[in-house]
């Protein structure tokens, strides 16, 4: 093709354009140019970035244009390396997308010289990373590991989009990469787009070589073939046409296996294409120094010379490398590049930094939502029965998807069944590309739910689902959050720069269903215990997260309404999956979801709600059970005991960040005491650790006054009532607390208290004889009632 010939003729042109940006963007705080002699005042204070990718990168964002130029297709470009970000902003720039979201870096000399400037300097809105602030992106790539999972969730459900990701040879190493290799196996052609990667192996990583730059071109062709894909290895010599041909076969590939699954065509293993880049790390920036080759080695990683401003030889060497690109040569008199740099790069919406799936918000459509009152646990009267939340909560999920066909996706590490989600399957099925056997059950192509044992993965594919303007829960054993507790931060990180950003429209909020929790593992043991997740996002991303701890099953209901609403949010919600008492109806528990806390005077009385001798609080499906048999047992033991019990359904509603400003309920001193009186001791039965309910309320009231129970890393394969037990936040260890904390103020109660705590304490001593005896629990702990 002719164009080809041209492209080829443009692109070392293109490729000076762009290295020097991104070489200078390193460097120079002025003569941007080169107009002037170099000297040591023009190199920035605090020499930042890193080099070794960018030339690679840049080369890589070529051939896209070239490729998008042709055939005019929708791409979104997603850079593993983040830190090769002076590579995205020079393009971004030479596509003049920059300056459709900020006017000050327009495509000329004045905006080229604010746009090397601002790299990394303080408080600018480039540092050093694809962070939110770079049109076009969706992910930073600073934490390694996540660039292939989130492309592939990117393009899931987008029949039109291309993903093209650079894997790095160093991210490669990861084991988040390595198994989101297999995301091919769950990816349908018929209505998903595509995932174009692009392994860029240039051999070193910060001090070391790569796995990959060591491997030889047969053993990482059989590597990726094994993986299922179609391998193209780009090198040298003719590295410039190599790339070109191999993009044009991947896309062909690419279209022809939509083309056919589209067309009815049955699909078995399609073989997507995958290619393999191989150039030097610092590719043409300055080759040696000192007696170390700089230029295909770790030493071009990061800044290539690090001290211009003091050692006049490395002033020199860096004059010489910029001055080898020949700025000048490629623009015009007013700074801006000739049209011959530009001949292919694509224009209007097709520039990759316009693509309209990076700004997530401006496709978001809300959800549709089922009417709750369909599915509403009817009783007469409050503990009488018991259900799961799960098994209840199933069937609202079911009818999400019935609902919102293309909008909506669930991801979960093979515990649908595990936690009876069983419901779910009867709106659509698990997503599964390659064959399977007869016996194997509710897999499809066309699957939404996405059961894959990698956390790591499932968290890359939400990431990706979401930034691009849909919607997705995260299901999982509560104990097991906690490998993707780091995703989750980054992803926080960059939700939180998101929102100061004013072209970066809301978006749905991720939701990460906890179940199975570390009280009821009955099958399992202390290695499934862990309730730490929660507290992480807790402590890191308080303004901006929701923590629900539904009592029941038609809390879960609200929760289930509230989170999936929601935008701009981590929501989490904790439930266990086993039967538990009922105790609020579907409006009691949609008005105490609005707030998030309510006082249940129905569980005492009202003269002891309106002036309690102490109150009781719990957050958490067992731990509400636990307290509500304390105050059983209490009225039994003492009857003269006023309790109020106040029931903490969101966690944050206690008063941590935005979520409690809004609401106004308890982030004052007066709030607090609204609803735990004044002065008055408190008991919190709480489901995870206690550091967490310690770190909400100890900057807004007197903490003396608190007892609080929690999870206290007891633990082992025992009987349920045991765990609560070895923990304290059993129905005994609670109403010996409340008799001996109303003690305090209370003489009556005080000349009582010593003979019912030693008779709690004889109930404690009973059932740990009678379950080493027995191996499960008493009678009257297995059919305690309210």
């Amino acid at each position: 093709m002719k164009t080809d010939k041209d492209f080829l003729k443009f692109l070392p042109k293109y490729l000076r354009y762009v290295d020097y940006i991104g070489a200078a963007s390193l460097y120079l705080k002025e003569n941007f140019l080169l107009k002037e002699k170099l000297e040591a005042s023009h190199i920035k204070p605090r020499v930042l970035g890193h080099w070794g990718t960018v030339p690679g990168l840049n080369f890589i964002y070529a051939n896209l244009n070239y490729l998008i130029y042709k055939h005019k297709c929708e791409m979104l470009f997603i850079a593993g390396p983040g830190h090769g970000a002076p590579a995205v902003l020079a393009n971004l720039f030479a596509e003049d997308t920059i300056s459709e979201f900020y006017k000050e870096f327009s495509r000329n000399e004045t905006g080229m010289a604010k746009l090397i400037h601002d790299f990394s300097w303080p408080h600018s809105r480039f540092p050093s990373h694809v962070t939110p602030s770079v049109p076009g992106s969706i992910l930073e790539g600073g934490e390694l590991g996540y660039s292939l999972s989130t492309a592939f969730g990117a393009a899931m459900d987008n029949p039109n989009l291309i993903v093209a990701v650079v894997v790095g040879d160093g991210e490669a190493e990861t084991g988040p990469i390595a198994t989101a290799w297999h995301s091919n196996k769950y990816f349908n052609p018929k209505t998903c787009g595509a995932v174009l990667p692009i392994v860029h192996v240039n051999g070193y990583k910060i001090s070391n070589p790569t796995i990959f730059g060591i491997m030889s071109d047969v053993e990482l062709k059989n590597l990726f073939t094994g993986y299922g894909y179609e391998v193209f290895i780009v090198e040298e010599p003719n590295v410039e046409k190599n790339m070109m041909v191999a993009l044009e076969k991947a896309y062909q590939i690419i279209r022809k296996i939509q083309k056919d699954a589209r067309s009815g065509k049955k699909i078995i293993k399609p073989k997507w294409p995958v290619i393999i880049l191989r150039t030097p790390k610092g590719w043409k920036g300055v080759h040696s120094f000192g007696g170390h080759r700089i230029e295909g080695s770790s030493y071009s990683h990061g800044i290539p010379l690090e001290n211009p401003q003091k050692d006049p030889k490395q002033l020199h060497a860096i004059d010489k490398w910029l001055r080898s690109y020949k700025i000048n040569e490629l623009l015009d008199l007013k700074g801006r590049p000739k049209s011959e740099i530009l001949k292919f790069v694509p224009k209007g919406n097709l520039r990759i930094g316009m693509c309209k799936h990076a700004v997530g918000g401006k496709m978001f459509k809300p959800l549709h939502l089922p009417k709750l009152e369909k599915y509403e646990l009817k009783f007469k009267s409050r503990g009488e029965i018991a259900a799961s939340s799960m098994v209840n909560g199933a069937e609202v999920l079911r009818d999400v998807f019935n609902l919102n066909k293309n909008n909506f996706r669930i991801m979960c590490p093979d515990e649908m069944e595990s936690n009876k989600l069983h419901a779910v399957f009867e709106a659509t099925k698990r997503a599964y590309v390659w064959p399977t056997d007869k016996c194997d059950e509710n897999l499809a192509p066309d699957g939404k739910v996405m059961e894959m044992l990698s956390e790591h993965t499932l968290q890359g594919w939400l990431q990706g689902y979401i930034l691009t303007g849909r919607h997705g829960m995260f299901i999982t054993y509560e104990a097991f959050a906690g490998i993707i507790s780091s995703m989750v931060d980054q992803y926080a990180k960059f939700l939180k720069q998101c929102m100061s950003l004013p072209w970066r429209k809301p978006l749905a909020s991720p939701i990460y269903l906890l179940t199975s929790v570390g009280w009821r593992q009955d099958h399992n043991g202390y290695s499934h215990q862990n309730p730490s997740f929660t507290s992480g996002v807790l402590q890191k991303h308080g303004e901006f997260c929701q923590i629900y701890y539904p009592s029941d099953v038609n809390s879960l209901l609200a929760a289930f309404e509230e989170t999936l609403l929601r935008k701009n949010a981590i929501c989490v919600i904790v439930s266990g999956k086993r039967d538990v008492p009922q105790w609020l109806t579907l409006h009691e528990a949609r008005k105490q979801a609005k707030v998030g806390i309510g006082v249940w005077e129905w569980a005492t009385s009202h003269e002891s709600a309106k002036n309690p001798d102490v109150v009781l609080a719990s957050a958490g499906d067992y731990m509400t059970q636990e307290a509500m048999y304390a105050i059983r047992l209490c009225k039994k033991m003492i009857p003269e005991l006023k309790i109020r019990y106040v029931n903490v359904s969101e966690l944050t509603s206690l008063c941590l960040g935005d979520i409690g400003k809004s609401r106004n309920v308890c982030l004052t001193e007066a709030g607090i005491n609204h609803y735990f009186t004044e002065d008055k001791p408190v008991v919190f039965n709480y489901h995870g650790y206690t550091n967490d309910i310690e770190h909400i309320l100890w900057d807004h009231t007197t903490s003396s006054r608190y007892s609080i129970h929690g999870y206290h890393e007891r633990g082992s394969t025992t009987t349920p009532f045991d765990l609560k037990v070895l923990n304290q936040v059993s129905c005994f260890d609670l109403a010996m607390d409340l008799i001996m904390q109303a003690a305090k103020k209370n003489k009556a109660i005080a000349g009582k208290a010593g003979k019912l705590v030693s008779a709690l304490h004889g109930k404690i001593r009973e059932h740990q004889e009678y379950i080493k005896k027995n191996g499960d629990d008493m009678p009257e702990v297995l059919k305690m009632k309210w």
